[in-house]
């Protein structure tokens, strides 16, 4: 009896040493390799991150990022470091973001998301699927948000941007000395133009699926996770383990709930023959040829598919446009009301165009304001909706022109958006808000490594004109109708620390019409 548990003692001991000596590699993973690394940090440290899900916050990691690129800014096309014990490359040569992203796109196209279609049908969006069905995917969509599809659903972003100045002129007259939190107008003013435009939810539908409702199950979505850290980061590490464990991010209830509306709506739509000029009839159309193209499953399965494959199309407008459209309209009336020269010359603008055509903030119109672009670009640059890029390689890559430099498969890639737009090698005073920095023709080539405000590539923002839309026009009605000041110059720290503005009808003189907003 004692040789069998002397053998399973042995097993366990080398179980342990065996586990020790990966831990170790992995620890030591970049010195091996001899390329330029920040030190991993001490095992205990990282073991009670684990034991506490202790989560680094996205501005941590923005300043991690930052430091580690200023450090190693010149040392070769990527240096390394570490998450956890997960050795990772943050890519410093401009040139190799170029590859990564555009050049040599087809072997770094997975975002690190998970996703399974079958078990969670909301996670097989634009952000999660990789390789050939992401490739399949992009190219049904990308007709449907061109220029001239943007001009076609106008009026149903217009119509959100009147209520939105409605309801800022609703507050003003009900609290005149009030505050207004300016980010949550934003944020309602975004989710509004998306339930309505994208999910179909008109007046009428609203009376059966309120607004209330749908934030609260978008919130849900969002920020919810059903399951804890480790697996979390287990599903993240282990994508097709997972997956045969039917393992699944979206709650249920969010689930049940996006695609009961969207099956509710489509129903309605396809038996009314109504057409309505919104992106939800863009999807439709999407929906109708696939129907017609694909004969090779049974008619019931295809249908469920396909009405799945447009709900993950519809929530990931919730997933990429949602928070980052209303944050980045809270942060460019931030930027105005603290550069009121650089205000007077947008909403100048804004009325010289309208002039032009005949009083009509017409879709050519909104088009043809070539600073508010300008100004939307800087914002953009300052405070980039997305801090930072995520890639996985699919497969080794040797780094051009470097022969040390490896970039293996599987491994997680970081591309330090923030850092880069604030280098001001790139970007001299990069603190500065200078709008005339994007007024002059700017090298393309060089323009694909150095700016991110909608992502480069061929994965870059599918709704870069969607969202522009909805920024431009909440600009020009708000600045038409209104001036912003900054009642404090303390400058922003974070969004959610709020933001002190005074908004004062234009015209309006008389003591008390400011409005105070954070």
């Amino acid at each position: 009896m004692w040789i069998i548990f002397l053998i399973i003692g042995l097993v366990v001991l080398g179980l342990l040493v065996l586990l020790i000596i990966a831990a170790r590699y992995q620890r030591d993973y970049w010195r091996y390799l001899n390329i330029p690394h920040e030190r991993p940090k001490k095992l205990w440290p990282i073991i009670r991150q684990i034991m506490t899900q202790s989560l680094s916050t996205d501005s941590m990691k923005v300043k991690h990022y930052s430091e580690i690129y200023t450090k190693f800014k010149g040392s070769g096309p990527f240096c390394g470091f570490y998450a956890l014990l997960q050795p990772r490359a943050l890519i410093l040569d401009r040139e190799l973001i170029r590859q990564i992203m555009i050049k040599d796109f087809w072997n770094f196209n997975d975002r690190g998301m998970y996703c399974n279609q079958k078990s969670d049908p909301l996670s097989g969006d634009l952000y999660g699927l990789r390789g050939e069905r992401w490739k399949e995917m992009r190219q049904k969509l990308d007709p449907s948000l061109e220029g001239d599809r943007m001009s076609w659903i106008y009026g149903c972003l217009y119509e959100e941007a009147e209520q939105l100045t409605q309801t800022v002129c609703n507050t003003l007259m009900k609290q005149p000395h009030s505050t207004l939190h300016i980010q949550k107008i934003m944020r309602r003013y975004v989710l509004s133009a998306l339930a309505k435009c994208v999910f179909g939810l008109d007046a009428q539908q609203r009376l059966k699926y309120p607004l209330e409702d749908f934030e609260q199950m978008t919130e849900m979505a969002l920020n919810s996770h059903k399951h804890g850290y480790l697996m979390n980061l287990m599903m993240i590490r282990f994508p097709n383990f997972c997956r045969m464990l039917r393992l699944r991010r979206t709650p249920k209830p969010a689930e049940n709930y996006f695609l009961g509306l969207l099956t509710d709506v489509v129903e309605q739509r396809e038996n009314s023959g109504v057409r309505q000029q919104d992106y939800l009839q863009l999807l439709l159309e999407v929906k109708a040829l696939e129907l017609i193209t694909h004969q090779y499953e049974a008619d019931k399965e295809l249908k469920t598919h396909l009405q799945n494959e447009l709900a993950a199309h519809a929530v990931v407008f919730l997933k990429a446009g949602y928070e980052q459209t209303a944050n980045t309209l809270s942060y460019i009336l931030y930027e105005l009301a603290l550069h009121t020269d650089v205000q007077a010359r947008v909403r100048e603008e804004v009325k010289k165009a309208m002039e032009r055509f005949e009083g009509n903030l017409s879709y050519e119109c909104i088009q043809s304001l070539t600073y508010m672009g300008q100004v939307i670009n800087e914002t953009l640059r300052m405070h980039p909706i997305t801090p930072y890029i995520l890639r996985r390689t699919l497969n080794n890559y040797p780094v051009p022109d470097h022969p040390k430099y490896m970039l293996v498969k599987e491994l997680f890639l970081i591309i330090p958006t923030h850092a880069i737009h604030h280098d001001p090698d790139i970007y001299p005073e990069p603190e500065e808000f200078k709008p005339e920095r994007w007024g002059s023709p700017r090298d393309s080539l060089q323009e694909q490594g150095t700016w991110f405000g909608f992502g480069v590539g061929a994965r870059s923002c599918i709704g870069i004109q969607f969202a522009q839309l909805q920024m431009r026009l909440a600009l020009a009605l708000l600045l038409t109708e209104y001036e912003f000041t900054l009642n404090s110059r303390k400058p922003l720290v974070d969004l959610e620390d709020g933001i002190a503005l005074t908004l004062i009808p234009l015209g309006v003189i008389e003591h008390g019409s400011e409005e105070r907003a954070v």
